[in-house]
């Protein structure tokens, strides 16, 4: 398992690229991250090795390679997916999870990598996109501590103009939910997702990364969280966030369709990241494309 120090120099090679920018629509509530496309090359360099590393270790790879005698970019693009919506997905849960180790949750200290265990390279990752955990003692997780704490991130990413249509309404008027009628509006689907992750899918989440660590041999992983599985008199502090990466192009479009009652319709949310990058679709695509070869 990559240790912490390895997650946070990988994540900080990548956060550098991003600044905080209150000066973009400063009434929406949103939290505006900046990316410099001055430095896209080097930002899609910076990115191939983090995000080889988020499918598979380094040291995993070179294991497979040397017992099967297979060449490295073989084994690179065996992990990788082929499907556009599950690519422009993964990109952008791949960096919202090193942006939240770096900036956004930069006291976790166990940060399981969900990518690794998907079971189809071209299907989403199951449940919430990225949980992390705040441990008091990561080496004895029976320490348990008031401090200790789960943060979760659901990730919405759009590369692409916004089209004309509403989500669907449910014909059950009691099944109706906010998102219903609505024009589609990445930001808002970021938004809603994230208010599920803290009505129940986070909870969902734990049990299923258990029963992965056991499946993949991961026991010190699986006993940190563990902690967050049992119901003890020692509670532990919850945050549940939403993140919607879009081209900068399409962003005046995307905030004139969050509607005003948003955050205040979701109070579980604490806080909607908004990252809008030049040719979003490029950069996702070339970090892609120069994976195999040079990560």
């Amino acid at each position: 398992m990559i240790k912490k120090g390895e997650t946070r120099k990988m994540a900080a090679s990548i956060a550098k690229y991003f600044t905080l920018d209150t000066s973009l629509y400063p009434t929406t509530g949103l939290v505006f991250y900046k990316f410099d496309n001055s430095q896209a090359d080097n930002f899609v360099n910076d990115c191939l090795i983090p995000f080889r590393e988020a499918y598979i270790s380094d040291e995993k790879l070179k294991s497979i390679i040397d017992e099967y005698e297979t060449p490295r970019e073989v084994e690179i693009l065996e992990r990788l997916p082929i499907k556009a919506d599950v690519k422009s997905g993964d990109f952008g849960e791949i960096l919202s999870f090193y942006l939240a180790c770096a900036i956004w949750a930069p006291t976790v200290n166990v940060m399981p990598m969900k990518w690794r265990f998907k079971d189809k390279k071209d299907a989403p990752s199951h449940y919430t996109d990225i949980v992390l955990f705040k441990l008091g003692d990561p080496s004895d997780p029976t320490k348990m501590s008031a401090n200790d704490a789960m943060i979760t991130f659901e990730v919405k990413t759009k590369a692409t103009k916004l089209g004309n249509q509403t989500y669907p309404t449910h014909k059950r008027k009691s099944y109706i939910t906010y998102k219903d009628g609505r024009l589609e509006c990445t930001i808002l689907e970021a938004v809603f997702d994230a208010n599920k992750d803290a009505v129940e899918r986070a909870a969902e989440t734990i049990p299923y990364l258990k029963t992965r660590c056991k499946d993949l041999g991961l026991k010190i992983l699986h006993d940190q969280i563990d902690r967050f599985s049992k119901a003890t008199s020692v509670t532990y502090k919850k945050d549940h966030n939403a993140v919607a990466i879009v081209d900068s192009a399409h962003l005046a479009d995307q905030i004139g369709r969050v509607p005003v009652d948003l955050l205040a319709q979701h109070p579980l949310v604490k806080t909607v990241y908004c990252l809008p990058i030049e040719n979003l679709k490029t950069i996702y695509e070339r970090v892609f494309s120069e994976m195999p070869k040079k990560a």
